[in-house]
C-alpha cells in the first residue's frame, strides 16, 4: 500500500518506486512478446504484415511481407515418407482429406486479406504476384482411403456443400462468392472446360495471387493470356470471377478461379496446383511473395 503524506501527495521516493515498477512491468511484457509465449502463429504474422503493408502510405518496399510457406503432410497412419519434419494432419476418411485441403485454402485466403487488401504496388502493366501458402504431401497411407487421385469435381462440390467450422458460410461462398456448385459446373461445361485430377503421388501447392493493377482489363472477358484461357463467370454478391484453365486441345484443364476483391484488385483465389507443374508455370507469376 502506498503511504501518502499529510497533504495527500506522493513523496519523491514513492514516485521513484512507481516508475521502477512500471518500467519493470513494461520490460517483462516486452520479454514475453519477444519469447512469443502468446504463440502468435506464422499465419497471424503474415496477416498482420499484409494489413500493415496494405494500409501504409510508405513506399511498397518499406514494409516487407512476413509470410512463409507451411509444409503439411496428410496421413492416415501418422507417418510421412515424402517430407522432412512437416506438420502432420491425420485423416480417417475421404471427407477428412477434403476438409484438410479446404481449411488450408481458407487460411490462405484469410492470411492475405480476403480480397480486401491491396498489398502490391500499382504498375503500368498488370502482373500476377503469387503466394504459396502451403506445400502439401499425401502419405502413402492416404491412398488406402481415397485412391491415387482426387477428382476436382468432387472436391469443389464439397467446397459448395460444407460450411467452414464456426461460420455460417460454405467454403465456396468464402473463397469464391459462389453458393451453388452447379453454377461452377455449368460455366465450365459451356466452355468445354473439364475438371482435372489431383495426383496424390505428387506434392501440391495451395497458391493464391493478386494482380498489381486495379480493374485489370486483361483478366476480364474471353481470351488467352500467357497460356491461360479466361472464361467469364458471375459470382454471388460482391465478387466477379473468371475460370482459369490451361489451354490445350479443345477447351482445357481447370486450374482455379479469379475473383474481383473489395479492394478493386483481381485475385487468384486459393487453388490446388501441382508443385512445379506446367499449370503452375503457366500462371507466369512475376514473383512469389512467400518465403520457403
Amino acid at each position: 500500500m502506498i503511504i501518502k503524506n499529510k497533504n495527500g501527495e506522493l513523496t519523491t521516493q514513492q514516485i521513484v518506486m512507481l516508475i521502477i515498477l512500471i518500467t519493470s512491468f513494461a520490460v517483462i511484457l516486452f520479454l514475453l512478446f519477444r519469447l512469443n509465449l502468446g504463440k502468435t502463429t506464422d499465419r497471424e504474422l503474415c496477416y498482420n504484415s499484409v494489413v500493415m503493408k496494405g494500409n501504409s502510405a510508405l513506399p511498397g518496399d518499406t514494409i516487407p511481407l512476413n509470410c512463409r510457406t507451411s509444409y503439411l503432410c496428410i496421413t492416415k497412419d501418422g507417418s510421412c515418407e515424402k517430407m522432412t519434419k512437416p506438420e502432420i494432419k491425420k485423416v480417417e476418411n475421404e471427407n477428412d482429406v477434403y476438409e484438410a485441403l479446404a481449411d488450408e485454402m481458407a487460411d490462405c485466403w484469410w492470411m492475405f486479406g480476403e480480397g480486401k487488401v491491396n498489398y502490391v504496388e500499382k504498375e503500368l502493366l498488370s502482373s500476377l504476384y503469387c503466394s504459396i501458402c502451403s506445400q502439401i504431401a499425401f502419405d502413402d497411407s492416404v491412398q488406402e482411403i481415397i485412391g491415387k487421385e482426387i477428382d476436382e469435381k468432387d472436391f469443389y462440390n464439397y467446397l459448395a456443400d460444407e460450411k467452414i467450422s464456426g461460420k455460417d458460410i460454405s467454403y465456396s461462398e468464402y473463397l469464391l462468392g459462389i453458393r451453388e456448385f452447379k453454377d461452377i459446373e455449368e460455366s465450365l461445361s459451356k466452355k468445354n472446360i473439364n475438371f482435372g485430377k489431383i495426383n496424390l503421388d505428387n506434392q501440391q501447392y495451395i497458391v493464391m495471387g493478386i494482380t498489381s493493377e486495379i480493374s485489370t482489363l486483361k483478366w476480364i472477358g474471353v481470351g488467352t493470356v500467357g497460356g491461360l484461357i479466361l472464361a467469364p463467370f458471375l459470382g454471388v454478391g460482391t465478387v466477379v470471377g473468371a475460370i482459369i484453365v490451361v489451354a490445350g486441345g479443345v477447351g482445357g484443364n481447370f486450374v482455379g478461379m479469379t475473383v474481383e476483391g473489395l479492394s478493386g484488385n483481381d485475385y487468384l483465389s486459393p487453388s490446388i496446383i501441382e508443385v512445379n507443374s506446367d499449370e503452375f508455370k503457366s500462371l507466369d507469376c512475376k514473383s512469389v511473395t512467400t518465403l520457403a
